[in-house]
C-alpha cells in the first residue's frame, strides 16, 4: 500500500559524471517492496511543481554498510529538478510517495539465472534485485552499456555479484558499441542456459532487446521509464501503446499497469 510522508535526507552521494545516490529513511514505505517499483519525490519549499519518479535502488540491506531501514535512488543531473536534488545535504526534507506501481518478478525455476541488461542510469534497480535474488537463483548475468566509463555508475559494485559484460559507446571500457552486441554474443555462446531477462534504460534500448527476447522466446520484463505528473494513474501522462489479446494495440499506463511489463506484450 503506498503511502505519503515527509523525511529526511540520510546521504546523498556524488558518484562522479552527474550520477548521485540518494539516501532517505523510510521503513514504513520500504516494507514489501519490490526491485523496479518507484517513489514520487519532492522537495519541500523548491520551486517545482511536480514530484519526479525515481526507481528505488536499494531497499534495506541491499548495501551492507548503510543504516537500518535506509533506502537508496540512483539518479543523474540532467535538468532543473535532478539538479536541485543533488544540491540536498544530510538532514534536508523530502516528500516521498510510494511504493508505485510494478515490480520485476522471479523466475518460476530456481535453476534459470537472471540476465540484468541496463543502460546508462537503468541501473538503478539492479541492485536491490540482485540483493534480493542472492543465493536464490544462479549468479546473475549483467549486459551493462553506457556512453563511456563515467556513466557505468555502480559498476564496481556490480561486478562483484553478477558476471557483467561491458560495451561503451565510446570504447573507452568493454566492448565498442551497442550493449545489443556483447547481449547477443553471450545467448549464442550459452544457448542451452536457461535465462529470464529483465531490462532497464532508455526506450530505443528497451525496444531492441525487448525484441530479441520474443524472438528467442525468452521470458523478458522491461522496466520503462516515462514523464509523469501524479505517479498513481490520474493524469494518464505516461500511457504506452500495448498489443491486447484479441491482437488490438491499446494503452497502458506506466505508472499503475507497469513500469515493469512483460516484452510480448508492447507494440513496438
Amino acid at each position: 500500500m503506498s503511502r505519503d510522508i515527509t523525511t529526511s535526507v540520510l546521504a546523498n552521494t556524488d558518484l562522479g559524471n552527474g550520477n548521485w545516490l540518494l539516501e532517505f529513511g523510510s521503513p514504513e514505505l520500504a516494507s514489501g517492496m519490490r526491485p523496479a517499483q518507484f517513489f514520487m519525490i519532492g522537495i519541500p519549499g523548491a520551486a517545482t511543481l511536480l514530484r519526479r519518479p525515481y526507481s528505488v535502488c536499494g531497499l534495506p540491506g541491499t548495501f551492507e554498510d548503510r543504516p537500518d531501514g535506509a533506502v537508496q535512488v540512483l539518479y543523474k543531473v540532467v535538468g532543473h529538478g535532478t539538479g536541485l536534488l543533488s544540491s540536498l545535504a544530510p538532514g534536508a526534507p523530502l516528500t516521498v510517495l510510494g511504493p508505485l506501481g510494478n515490480g520485476f518478478t522471479p523466475p518460476d525455476d530456481p535453476e534459470v539465472t537472471p540476465l540484468f541488461v541496463a543502460g546508462g542510469i537503468g541501473s538503478a534497480p539492479f541492485p536491490a534485485l540482485a540483493a534480493s535474488y542472492e543465493g536464490r537463483f544462479p549468479k546473475p548475468v549483467m549486459i551493462y552499456g553506457a556512453r563511456g566509463a563515467g556513466d557505468l555508475a555502480l559498476s564496481d559494485w556490480f561486478g562483484e555479484r553478477t558476471e557483467m559484460d561491458i560495451s561503451t559507446d565510446d570504447g573507452s571500457v568493454g566492448h565498442h558499441g551497442r550493449l545489443t552486441d556483447p547481449l547477443i554474443a553471450r545467448l549464442d555462446r550459452e544457448p542451452q542456459r536457461k535465462f529470464k531477462m529483465y531490462v532497464c534504460g532508455p526506450e530505443p534500448m528497451l525496444e531492441a532487446v525487448g525484441k530479441i527476447a520474443v524472438q528467442r522466446g525468452i521470458p523478458c520484463e522491461l522496466s520503462l521509464e516515462a514523464h509523469m505528473a501524479c505517479g498513481f494513474g490520474v493524469c494518464l501522462g505516461c500511457v504506452v501503446p500495448v498489443r491486447r489479446a484479441d491482437e488490438t494495440t491499446g494503452y497502458d499506463r506506466v505508472c499503475m499497469e507497469g513500469p515493469v511489463m512483460s516484452a510480448d506484450r508492447m507494440a513496438w
